[in-house]
């Protein structure tokens, strides 16, 4: 803003600058300018008032916005879960068996053979006879007589071993097989598979749409224009003079239009 109020000083300072130093022609008590005497009275020269136009700048700052697409996140959790395994016993008892031998008796009989000994007698008989010596010298021996054998028994008694059969008791043993069978404590184990869950941080994103401004800066270039007066003779020769006559600033129609407004005299203010 104060960028504007010195150009606006400037601006005014130069217009009362070029409308001192120009011809002035009617109005108040000052006289306009005579032309200079011309060598030749054949040129005859008047003054008229011409358009001229100039450019100027005016200072402008506007908001520019656009809608972005913003990362937003937050951290969030879910539940991760990941198999683990372990490993799950327990005792349990199964019989054991093992084969044990017990021996078992009964009585039983057997023949066996026994010996003894019996008297036994036994009758024979021979004969019985009167002898008498016959014979002579060293060759004399006893001999029979006939007609006095008799048949006569004799007994004849001996011990004679015997033996006989006899049922003796004895007692048959076996071993005799039997299983013996115990209750014996074992683990047995297997694998269970679990689940081992916890809550997982991450980051939960999305785009949130935003407004973004930034301010703008510019100067816009305005084409204005101010009637000056210009000295014309008949040869056509026209000299360009600086002066403000009470003329009124114009701006042109090619140039942007913004908050140009006319006080009084040529002074212009140039407002955003």
């Amino acid at each position: 803003m104060r960028d504007m109020k010195t150009l606006l000083v400037l601006s005014l300072s130069s217009l009362s600058s070029l409308s001192s130093c120009a011809p002035q022609y009617g109005g108040g008590n000052s006289q306009p300018a005579r032309a200079p005497v011309q060598q030749s009275p054949q040129v005859a020269c008047r003054t008229e008032y011409a358009e001229v136009w100039d450019t100027e700048y005016v200072e402008t700052e506007t908001q520019e916005c656009q809608t972005v697409q913003v990362k937003q996140c937050n951290t969030a959790y879910k539940k991760q879960c990941v198999p683990k395994q372990r490993q799950e016993c327990q005792t349990v008892y199964k019989p054991v068996c093992k084969t044990e031998y017990q021996q078992v008796c009964s009585q039983k009989y057997k023949d066996e053979t026994e010996y003894y000994t019996e008297t036994e007698c036994q009758t024979d008989y021979k004969q019985d006879c009167e002898y008498q010596w016959e014979g002579t010298g060293n060759n004399k021996v006893w001999a029979p007589i006939q007609g006095t054998c008799n048949n006569n028994a004799y007994d004849k008694c001996g011990d004679v071993q015997k033996e006989r059969l006899k049922q003796v008791p004895y007692n048959d043993c076996q071993d005799v097989p039997r299983q013996v069978c115990n209750d014996v404590p074992s683990q047995e184990c297997r694998t269970v598979t679990d689940q081992d869950c916890s809550q997982v941080p991450y980051q939960n994103c999305q785009n949130v749409p935003k407004q973004e401004c930034q301010a703008v800066h510019k100067k816009v270039p305005k084409r204005v224009s101010k009637r000056v007066p210009k000295k014309v003779c008949d040869d056509g020769a026209s000299y360009g003079s600086t002066g403000n006559t009470g003329g009124g600033v114009k701006i042109r129609s090619d140039a942007p239009e913004k908050q140009v407004k006319t006080k009084s005299g040529d002074a212009v203010n140039f407002g955003r």
